[in-house]
């Protein structure tokens, strides 16, 4: 099953983290450039943004 979410960060956060919990794999996409914490919600360390993870 896939579920695609657009909303607010709270609300990715806290269900991308129910799913996780169930056993779910959960990918979380942030195109918002303005919401540069939502790792630091999630439990993450910074990731890399996609030039570097893409190679440029």
């Amino acid at each position: 099953m896939k579920i695609a979410i657009c909303g607010k960060s709270t609300t990715v956060v806290l269900l991308s983290l129910a799913l996780a919990s169930t056993g779910k794999e959960v990918l979380v996409v942030d195109s918002d450039e303005s919401n540069y914490g939502l790792h630091r919600q999630l439990g993450l360390d910074l990731p890399l943004d996609f030039t570097e993870f893409f190679g440029e």
